[in-house]
């Protein structure tokens, strides 16, 4: 089971969607970036600032649903159209290759965000550090900047799971790419223009987490944690019917 999921992972982050992604998440956190140089010195630590505001930009929230398809939401399809199932049913058995499919394309959403988001922020601190007067900053900036990109690495794997789910029912790397795209920007939609109120629809708050949910916030967390879970499991699930047909 490891070294089989060791295997799907080696795959996973060595194709060429992988790439792509992680180069597109870099390129949106860069240019969502206010790249106006203050006049003088900056405080000690504004590079955080500038980069926490990058990962709350509208760049970066158009742009999760399409880099966290990329990597690895279609790769069953291309596993089940080139023949590889044949091969390694037999050997992994149904529950093991299903296990790890769910786990590596969720994984597979997640880790290209995380690493897109620490990829910027070494180059913003190239960047913008020396410009900075010498000082101490507070470990709370240091730990809302990681929350939020933690976050947008959880809708990373959520979106990837449901690309997944929708290439498993539609048969289609189109409809794996395409559906999730549609579903986010609908949500974006929907509080914009008719559901001011209804935040927990409106995926820019699940990333800022600005509004109230909870003394510490525990109630995104909870509600993106449940989201994956459900995600997951319904990616299972249909998996394993597709599977079983095979």
């Amino acid at each position: 089971m490891v070294s089989t999921m060791r295997c799907e992972i080696s795959r996973m982050v060595s194709a060429r969607g992988f790439i792509a992604a992680l180069l597109l998440g870099v390129i949106g956190i860069l240019a969502g970036i206010d790249w106006a140089i203050p006049d003088g010195a900056a405080q000690a630590g504004s590079f955080l600032a500038l980069y926490q505001g990058a990962l709350c930009s509208k760049t970066v929230c158009y742009l999760v649903p399409v880099a966290a398809v990329l990597p690895w939401s279609d790769s069953f399809l291309a596993e089940y159209q080139g023949g590889f199932l044949k091969s390694s049913l037999p050997r992994m058995g149904r529950r093991g290759y299903v296990e790890n499919k769910i786990i590596a394309v969720a994984l597979s959403g997640c880790l290209v965000w995380l690493l897109a988001g620490v990829l910027a922020l070494f180059f913003v601190f190239l960047l913008f550090f020396p410009m900075e007067q010498q000082g101490t900053f507070a470990m709370a900036a240091a730990w809302q900047l990681l929350e939020v990109l933690l976050r947008i690495g959880l809708l990373g794997a959520i979106f990837a799971s449901l690309g997944g789910i929708c290439g498993v029912l539609g048969g289609s790397a189109y409809l794996a790419f395409g559906f999730p795209f549609v579903g986010y920007y609908f949500c974006i939609i929907l509080p914009e223009r008719y559901f001011p109120d209804a935040l927990w629809l409106y995926p820019p708050q699940w990333i800022t987490g600005a509004a109230r949910w909870g003394e510490q916030g525990e109630g995104l967390w909870l509600f993106l944690l449940l989201f994956l879970g459900v995600a997951v499991a319904v990616h299972g699930a249909v998996l394993y019917g597709k599977v079983e047909e095979i």
